[in-house]
């Protein structure tokens, strides 16, 4: 071990003797500072990537409205379609515009098809806003089978024989 810190001192005796790196100022106008080209460069960086996002900034905007759109016209197919189930509507061919204060306007129609079976219908219903085809305009198509309201099921022999032998047996009792 090394008495009164002289190990400490010569250890770090090497800083004293580096001499710190000036920056000399000079006097050429070409190394003062940044050059035209320098500037012009990170300017047209600068407004490029300004531009880029710009573009970004209207495509997020664009999809969110056509976002917005597609959801309005999920949830007036869904309404339409729950007031048929409930009975509120009457199930038929219909195409009707929405009473709503907004623009461009919805138009909604029914259409209600024969399927393979006699018990059910199909229930098409659309919901679309009433703009050119051009403005891509938001739409939705929901389709359900729904009992049929003029089904009337037929007796088979077996039914009608049931039927009418309990009737007579019941008059005969009498």
């Amino acid at each position: 071990m090394m008495k009164n810190g002289k190990g400490v001192r010569t250890i770090f005796s090497w800083l004293r003797a580096a001499k710190p790196v000036r920056h000399e100022i000079s006097s050429d106008p070409f190394f003062g500072g940044y050059s035209l080209l320098e500037v012009v460069l990170a300017l047209a960086i600068l407004a490029g990537s300004f531009a880029a996002l710009g573009e970004v900034m209207r495509l997020g905007d664009r999809n969110a409205e056509q976002a917005r759109d597609t959801t309005q016209a999920v949830l007036l197919a869904d309404s339409v379609m729950s007031e048929l189930l409930a009975g509120a509507r009457v199930l038929g061919n219909v195409t009707a515009q929405f009473n709503l204060a907004t623009e461009p306007p919805w138009t909604y129609s029914i259409v209600v098809e024969p399927t393979d079976y006699l018990e059910v219908v199909s229930v098409r219903v659309t919901v679309a806003q009433d703009t050119a085809p051009e403005l891509d305009p938001a739409r939705c198509d929901l389709v359900r089978w729904l009992p049929n309201p003029d089904y009337v099921p037929t007796q088979t022999a077996d039914e009608v024989s049931a039927s009418s032998g309990s009737s007579t047996s019941g008059q005969g009792a009498r």
